[in-house]
Parts: C-alpha cells; sequence; structure tokens
C-alpha cells in the first residue's frame, strides 16, 4: 500500500474507476497483479485524458503482459488522427523517473510496431495488428509515444537519449511533417487530472470578457465578438481536449494548416482576427453579469457546460504557442461565436457541430480550371476519345475513356528527374498545385505538356497502384511498407523505364501493352529499393524516408548499383 499521500488518493480513485475493467487473468501473483492493475490502470486513465473516451474503452487498449514489447496500451484514435503507445510504471513510492533501460524497451518497442514486427507477440497485442496497420499506413496519423508513470521526476536528457535519437530518425527537418511524438505523464499531471475530471463534462468559464459584442434572441440565445487570444492559451492550457469533448476532431498538432495559423500568430499577432475564422462554443447556460453592462464595447460573461465545436485546430495552436511565450501574442485577438443552448436535445447539438464543421475546403489544385493549358489538354485528349476532368466535383464513372486531374498530377511529378517532387508527392502533395503561375505546378503543367505522355502516364500510374494493391495483403513488416509509402517512388522508377519507349510521346499506347511491359517487373523494383532501405536506412521509419530528397536520392543510387 502507498504511503504517499498522492498515491493513495490516485489508488482509491483508480479503484472506483478501474475495479473490474483490467484483464489481469494470466498474472497469478498477488504482488505483481496489484502493480500490474495499478500500472495498467493509469495506462487506461492517460488514454481516457488524451482522447476523451469512456474507461471502459481506454481498459480495453490495455496490452500489458508477457511479450508485450515494452508497449502496455495501444489506441488509434481516428478522431485526432493518432495511434497512441502507451508505456506505464507504478511507482509505489511516488519517487524517482524514466530509466534510460525503461527508455530503450519503450523505444525498441514502438521500433516493432512501426514496423508492424507483431510475431510472438502477445494475443492482446496481435490481436490490435489491423487497426495498427491502418494507422501506420495512413499518411493523415501520427504516432504518440506517452510514457506515463508516478514517479515525481521529468526524464533528464541522458535518459532521453534513445528517445530522441528514434524522433530524430523518424522525423524530418520540417516541423510540419512530425510523425511521431513523446510526451511524459508524471504523478503530479496523473493527480491532477483526476482531481480535476470530477466535472468531466461541465466546465464553466468565468468572467470572459467579450469585446464589442453583439447579440441574436433567437432560435437560441447567443453572443459574438472578439477575446484576447491569450485568454483561449489560457483555457487550452488548463483543459486541453476537455474543451473538445463533443467536436468531431481535437487538436492534431503540427499539421500545414496548423504551421501557417502559427506563423501569422507569432509574425502578425495584430491580423490574426483579419486572417482567421474565430472559434464557436456551446454552453448549457450563458449568464451576462451585471458589469460594464450599459455599453457593447464590453461585456462579462460566465459559460457553463463549455464545449467547443468549431475551431479546435485555432485553439490548439494557441495554447502551443502561449505555452512557449505569452508575450509573442498579447496584442491578438480572435472572433468567438457563445450559444446558450440550454435543455436543447443532444440531437440538435450534434446537427450544430456537425454544420458548424462541415465547409467547403478550397485547394490550389482547384484553380487549375483558370489555366488555359488544362482546357488545351482537354480539347487534345477529347479528339483521342479520352474525356479529362479538371475541374473540382467531376468523378471517374468510365475509366477506360476518363482520366483525373489528381491523377496527372502525380503521374505528371513522377515523369519528371527531379526527385525533390517525388517526395513532395509524399510529402505534402498540395504544394505541386499551391500556385498555378510559378514552380512546380509550371513544370508539370505548361504550354510544352504533351497530351500523349500525360495520357499514358496516368495508365502507367494505374497499373502500378494494381500492382501494389495484388502484392500488398501478402506482405508483412518493412517489406509492406515499401509499398505503401514508396509508391510514388516506384511509380518514378517504372516510369523512368516506360517513357523511353519511342511511342510514349506519339500516341495513346494500349492498356494491355503497357500492363504486359510493367507487371512482371514490378517484383523486381520492389526488391530493389527494400533491399536498398534497408542497406541504407534499416533503423528509419519508411513513411519519412520517401518524403525526404536526399535519402531517395541514395536508395536511388544504391537500387541501380544492385
Amino acid at each position: 500500500m502507498a504511503t504517499n499521500l498522492k498515491l493513495i488518493r490516485i489508488e482509491n480513485r483508480l479503484d472506483e474507476l478501474f475495479n473490474n475493467k483490467i484483464d489481469l487473468s494470466n498474472i497469478t501473483n498477488e504482488n505483481e497483479r496489484n502493480n500490474k492493475y495499478y500500472s495498467c490502470s493509469i495506462a487506461a486513465l492517460i488514454l481516457v485524458k488524451r482522447c476523451g473516451i469512456s474507461y471502459e474503452t481506454a481498459s480495453q487498449a490495455i496490452t500489458d503482459g508477457y511479450h508485450d514489447i515494452g508497449i502496455d496500451a495501444v489506441y488509434s484514435d481516428t478522431t485526432q488522427k493518432k495511434l497512441f503507445l502507451v508505456q506505464s510504471k507504478w511507482r509505489s513510492n511516488g519517487s524517482g523517473g524514466i530509466s534510460q533501460e525503461e527508455a530503450t524497451t519503450f523505444v525498441n518497442g514502438v521500433k516493432r510496431i512501426i514496423n508492424l514486427d507483431l510475431e510472438g507477440c502477445n494475443e492482446k497485442l496481435t490481436s490490435k495488428k489491423s487497426e495498427i496497420t491502418e494507422a501506420i499506413q495512413d499518411m493523415e496519423f501520427q504516432i504518440e509515444m506517452i510514457f506515463c508513470h508516478t514517479g515525481n521526476q521529468s526524464i533528464s536528457d541522458y535518459n532521453l537519449r534513445p528517445i530522441t535519437e528514434l524522433l530524430e530518425n523518424v522525423n524530418g527537418d520540417d516541423p510540419t511533417d512530425t510523425l511521431i511524438l513523446f510526451s511524459e505523464e508524471k504523478l503530479q499531471d496523473i493527480y491532477d487530472f483526476l482531481a480535476n475530471s470530477q466535472n468531466f463534462d461541465n466546465i464553466t468559464l468565468n468572467n470572459v470578457i467579450l469585446n464589442n459584442w453583439g447579440f441574436v434572441n433567437t432560435p437560441f440565445k447567443a453572443y459574438y465578438g472578439t477575446i484576447p487570444v491569450s485568454v483561449v492559451g489560457e483555457w487550452y492550457g488548463k483543459y486541453g481536449n476537455r474543451l473538445f469533448a463533443k467536436n468531431i476532431r481535437y487538436y492534431k498538432g503540427s499539421t500545414m494548416v496548423n504551421q501557417g495559423i502559427k506563423e501569422v500568430l507569432k509574425n502578425e499577432p495584430q491580423n490574426f482576427y483579419y486572417y482567421n475564422n474565430g472559434i464557436k462554443i456551446l454552453c448549457k447556460n450563458i449568464t451576462k453579469n451585471i458589469a460594464y453592462s450599459t455599453t457593447r464595447d464590453m461585456g462579462v460573461f460566465t459559460l457553463e457546460g463549455v464545449t467547443l465545436v468549431n475551431g479546435a485546430q485555432t485553439t490548439g495552436v494557441i495554447g502551443s504557442v502561449f505555452a512557449e511565450n505569452q508575450d509573442v501574442i498579447s496584442d491578438a485577438k480572435v472572433f468567438i461565436q457563445m450559444i446558450d443552448l440550454g435543455d436543447t436535445s443532444e440531437e440538435q447539438i450534434a446537427q450544430i457541430t456537425k454544420l458548424s464543421n462541415t465547409q467547403n475546403r478550397i485547394d490550389g489544385k482547384d484553380f487549375a480550371s483558370l489555366d488555359p493549358n488544362q482546357e488545351r489538354l482537354r480539347k487534345e485528349l477529347s479528339l483521342g476519345g479520352i474525356q479529362y476532368l479538371y475541374k473540382t466535383g467531376a468523378k471517374i464513372e468510365d475509366p477506360e475513356h476518363q482520366i483525373s486531374l489528381d491523377e496527372t498530377i502525380i503521374s505528371q511529378a513522377c515523369l519528371l528527374s527531379d526527385l525533390s517532387l517525388i517526395a513532395l508527392v509524399k510529402r505534402n502533395i498540395g504544394a505541386l498545385t499551391e500556385n498555378i503561375d510559378k514552380p512546380p505546378y509550371k513544370l508539370l503543367f505548361n504550354n510544352s505538356t504533351n497530351s500523349f505522355s500525360l495520357y499514358n502516364g496516368v495508365q502507367v500510374l494505374r497499373i502500378v497502384e494494381n500492382c501494389i494493391l495484388r502484392n500488398v495483403t501478402n506482405s508483412t513488416g518493412r517489406k509492406r511498407l515499401v509499398l505503401v509509402h514508396g509508391n510514388r517512388f516506384l511509380l518514378y522508377l517504372i516510369l523512368c523505364r516506360i517513357k523511353q519507349q519511342e511511342e510514349f510521346n506519339t500516341c495513346y499506347i494500349p492498356k494491355e501493352k503497357l500492363t504486359q511491359l510493367i507487371s512482371p517487373s514490378f517484383g523486381d523494383y520492389w526488391e530493389k529499393v527494400y533491399n536498398a532501405m534497408e542497406k541504407r536506412f534499416p533503423d528509419s521509419y519508411p513513411a519519412h524516408i520517401f518524403k525526404n530528397v536526399g535519402r531517395l536520392k541514395e536508395i536511388l543510387i544504391l537500387s541501380v548499383e544492385e
């Protein structure tokens, strides 16, 4: 039994929350069983904290046991697009921190997860292979490593070294391309969460000062105006993802869009209000205080039962910048809507949430319809009985006679000799069409773009994707990940050969002929790329390898030598 007062209180609360929920059927020793119970409980608790899931769901994520490869919990959060991998340690005396040996064990387990190497793992882990595989293969997913323990010390830089090295190997230099994260939850963090989670679904924000406010009375009472960004930063620092309990997404971290929000906030705080759409809060009750009530210049409000249903990314970015340096954003303001729903039904709340997050996103490629070359290519292709769908919203219904802009963006990039474009296709394909008046778009589509090679390139793309689809289900581990993450590099290599065909730029090559040229040799390309990757980058995450132009060049050289 713990003697530390905080631990005693944590134990009692964990007993209330996780009694009969943690599976410890494979442990017979009573002392070991007791320690494992609390260790597993804090792992589940952290998933509740980070993901907003129920205690039952979090309990089902536990993988701790014999042959758990140092991974005590696995949870794929499709809302946040994060795969959470948790290691937990119950320190019965409430002191100490993470040792380098513990960090190394955790890292080795994470590496096996990344490489989809679950051979010999316990049943709890292998049962999660499907959700792990889906997350690892999804380009939008991040992996978050969490080490939680009931010690009172943060991990030292020396002991952190195995984790630091893993992060450096997997992540690139681009802050918008962070594939794997690490965080630590200690005794105080666990205690604070349990102390505050009594009112998990009932956040109250007092003395919210709204400037230049307005009012709507029907069908719901609502207020709108501006608030200092620093106030939102304080909210996020205190409540984190609890603010988004009813949102369709949580803060996703360092994405391309979020990095853009961050740059504006740090470099142009005075313009943040004009560039940002703001945030929307639903409340069970809003009370306007009597203070400053004579004008609309300023109003003071109390918000009860708060949930933020639009603006999660804005709020998360504000919170991260606020944590770094509060002074940077002291002059920034953000627009806010506050809606008093009273006793409104859950269905109505869900409808408001859904429609608040439903919008037609405008991508750079949408502006391609303004490029005269796209219309020229459409006309040229139509003479050959091919319909070129280059405007947003058009869908392929007849693949034999139709090609799309999405396909041509990829195949045109892979047709060129510039490996930086291949890396860009994997890292941020939207950058290829960000500006139709300059490169890289102009490298793909210009006055010299040939409609024959454009069509043939798309056909090669489709054949390569079919080859990948046939092979991916029967492959495992890192070799399988070459198909998933190296698909564009494989296309590039195959196009380097196919585009040497004499008729590639002069006629539409029949699909059957291209298939005969590609399918028999696809396995050789795959094998060479895999061997080169394992020889040069055996410890690196394939998703990052194929986004990095320097590493692609090294793999290309080794592939040719083989």
